[in-house]
């Protein structure tokens, strides 16, 4: 649905006299950005996004915002507002829109990131609202205009947020790309109007604060993608974020340079890829793209594979692809794997795991470790972040969307600019930032917990051990040990199965023995190398859940062990 107009809401009197920012994820953990700006009776939230979760948070899947405060005060948000398409910015919309209920704002890429994901969780699209860059929404007490700025996805903006006490700027994720692949460049002349009518509060990004000077232009991607084609015999195979749209159209360009045909793999890509499309975001000549089944149709010298994956997900295509189990996709010893991304904080040693078992290929694996020219960060380093405090000169400033020792280093590059240590304000998930006319202030804390989605629902981790009760109570339990030779990382005998509350063991030898050629089927299937034990677990989990379910219709709790010998 697009905006063409300020749309009008039954308006209650306010009756507070302070303003109330209330970040419930986006500080200190970088991800699942979602704030909130509350004055009297009228809120308006910023962003919904999701967060990962590490390797301590054995199955979960994501890990959302808590939205506890908000549960009394539905009945005031005025709307959503969406600052940009990347995951731990709207990825958390499906899950909590439905207790939200509010009407979701953004721009048109945004728009259709969120329309996909609400067609794919069933939810109604008739919630969002396509906004452009020249909309202003009158919401309750707050007006709400946008202006544009540069990111690793298009249709990034940065927020104008009018309110009672005075004017806000929210800078969620930037950087000063002044020759973009995809839109135009950050619109600056905008930032230097606003901030010359005087703006109180700045929230700004400060992700890359410790990083000194500039990033290069997006552009500078394109020419490495080229080098790494012109050398590679095999498949050329490309990882990136499924929302990096600016990095799938300079891989599809040297596709197209280079007479090879692209096939985008793995759900997310191809989804994000559809919408963009369909938008008119990718510029893609007729006959280039293929489907996943089509692979084997064509020469490896004349593929561009474009595989989610970038951040080595257990259950991703391109791990998938790396195990030997994916439909479509093998890895061979010509082949070039690039991941043209750089980790997330919780998530290096799931990469770095998932490159190691690709160069066990043989294949030629480029990453930003041994070549920066691979990535450019979305986020501003110092010198862009000066650039942009400099044009607003907010009487206050607030980083969000960093680690605290990105907002310590923020900080410090602050004073450079003349801010004292009552002027930036440091805050972590739930700590309530007061603002009035004349000050704003750190004052109050609600809760704003780790919220985890398993799976099977939403919930916080009492939810998960209760399911898990639940299961060992009226399931049992099934232990499979399986022995790896310490030094080849082989199996290295036969793999043993232990049951507890499931099938009395002396009165079902023969579904056990019949459960360990289960288990020996699965590990056989990767005969070639060492296999990927993170990957190994889940697939000995699955394929042991259908083996019993078919045979008892039951689901026991599975736990494989690998112990070295």
């Amino acid at each position: 649905m697009d905006i063409k107009f300020k749309p009008k809401f039954e308006h209650r009197p306010n009756v507070g006299k302070s303003l109330k920012i209330i970040p419930l994820g986006g500080v200190g953990d970088v991800t699942k950005n979602m704030y909130v700006y509350e004055y009297g009776n009228d809120i308006i939230i910023v962003d919904c996004g999701i967060g990962f979760p590490d390797e301590a948070m054995l199955g979960i899947d994501l890990v959302i915002p808590d939205v506890t405060y908000l549960q009394d005060k539905l009945n005031k948000i005025r709307g959503i507002v969406i600052s940009h398409g990347h995951d731990d910015h709207i990825g958390g919309l499906p899950y909590l829109w439905p207790r939200l209920k509010a009407p979701i704002y953004a721009q048109k890429l945004t728009a259709g990131f969120i329309g996909a994901k609400f067609a794919e969780h069933r939810l109604p699209k008739n919630a969002i609202h396509t906004v452009n860059i020249d909309t202003e929404l009158q919401l309750g007490a707050f007006r709400v205009s946008f202006y544009r700025v540069s990111h690793s996805v298009p249709d990034a903006t940065g927020l104008v947020i009018e309110t009672p006490v005075g004017r806000i700027v929210h800078q969620s994720d930037f950087k000063l790309d002044w020759t973009p692949i995809i839109g135009q460049p950050p619109d600056v002349g905008t930032v230097a109007t606003v901030g010359k009518k005087g703006v109180l509060l700045m929230l700004i990004d400060a992700l890359r604060s410790e990083k000194p000077g500039y990033n290069p232009s997006e552009r500078t991607i394109q020419p490495t993608f080229e080098r790494i084609e012109s050398e590679t015999r095999g498949k050329v195979i490309i990882t990136t974020a499924s929302s990096n749209i600016s990095r799938i159209q300079q891989a599809i360009n040297v596709a197209v340079e280079a007479g090879r045909r692209v096939a985008l793999i793995g759900r997310s890509m191809e989804q994000n890829f559809q919408v963009a499309r369909d938008l008119g975001y990718l510029q893609v000549p007729s006959g280039v793209i293929i489907a996943p089944d089509e692979i084997k149709r064509f020469p490896d010298a004349k593929l561009l594979l474009i595989i989610a994956g970038s951040q080595g997900q257990p259950t991703s295509a391109l791990s998938r692809a790396a195990n030997n189990d994916h439909r479509f996709v093998t890895i061979k010893k010509d082949d070039a794997v690039v991941f043209s991304a750089d980790p997330i904080p919780s998530s290096e040693s799931a990469q770095n795991a998932l490159i190691d078992k690709i160069a066990k290929f043989g294949a030629n694996v480029y990453y930003t470790a041994v070549n920066d020219a691979l990535h450019v960060g979305g986020h501003a380093a110092s010198e862009e972040i000066k650039v942009m405090i400099n044009l607003v000169r907010p009487k206050y400033l607030m980083p969000i969307g960093a680690t605290f020792k990105g907002m310590r280093a923020f900080s410090k590059m602050a004073e450079e600019l003349g801010y004292g240590d009552d002027k930036v304000l440091l805050v972590e998930d739930g700590r309530v930032v007061e603002v009035t006319p004349s000050k704003a202030a750190v004052n109050g804390r609600v809760e704003a917990k780790n919220v985890y989605v398993d799976g099977l629902g939403i919930g916080d981790v009492g939810n998960v051990v209760l399911r898990d009760r639940k299961v060992l109570a009226e399931e049992g339990i099934v232990l499979v040990v399986v022995p790896v030779d310490a030094q080849t990382s082989k199996v290295a005998g036969e793999p043993d199965i232990i049951s507890r509350g499931f099938v009395f063991e002396k009165g079902a030898e023969e579904l056990l023995g019949r459960a360990k050629r289960v288990v020996e089927q699965s590990l056989n299937e990767h005969p070639e190398s060492a296999l990927d034990w993170r990957f190994a677990r889940r697939h000995i989990e699955e394929s042991l859940e259908d083996f019993f379910y078919r045979e008892t219709q039951r689901h026991p709790m599975i736990l494989p062990v690998v112990v070295e010998v």
